[in-house]
């Protein structure tokens, strides 16, 4: 009977102290694996809130499974199963993302960006998808982020 008042106890305590994870899904990534996915001020959230007028800074961890010397990241908001793209102060992921390519097969790698939120988006719900690129424009990662603008 302690064993199971114990196991309860630390089932508990364990429930008590577990956050939320950053919800995602990988949407295509074949030239990589996907190891985490951070959003700032989204990781207590079912859905990512972006602030207008705010930055996102986004970190995503990834396993590359290919050598290539050249990346190319993009940023798309998925209304109503339309992709529009959002625009990147920059799109070489090579420069000023944290990652220090030629990127080679089989090493992690973090990958940082920020996105400014216009004031000019609407407020809505929308599906990001933020992918990295390879030289030949195969996704090293695709991921999809359940958002709202606000």
């Amino acid at each position: 009977m302690t064993a199971v008042k114990s196991f309860s106890f630390l089932l508990l305590v364990s429930t008590v102290f577990t956050t939320h994870a950053l919800i995602y899904k990988d949407c295509g990534s074949v030239c990589g694996k996907v190891r985490s996915v951070a959003v700032s001020g989204c990781e207590n959230s079912n859905i990512c809130i972006l602030r207008s007028g705010q930055n996102a800074n986004l970190t995503v961890v990834f396993t590359s499974l290919e050598d290539t010397d050249k990346t190319k990241a993009s940023v798309h908001g998925i209304i109503g199963g339309v992709p529009l793209p959002f625009p990147l102060p920059q799109t070489d992921a090579c420069q000023n993302s944290g990652l220090d390519c030629p990127l080679n097969n089989g090493k992690n790698y973090t990958y940082t960006a920020t996105i400014p939120i216009s004031t000019a988006y609407p407020k809505i719900k929308v599906l990001v998808k933020w992918e990295l690129q390879e030289a030949h424009g195969k996704d090293l990662f695709c991921v999809e982020i359940p958002s709202a603008i606000l």
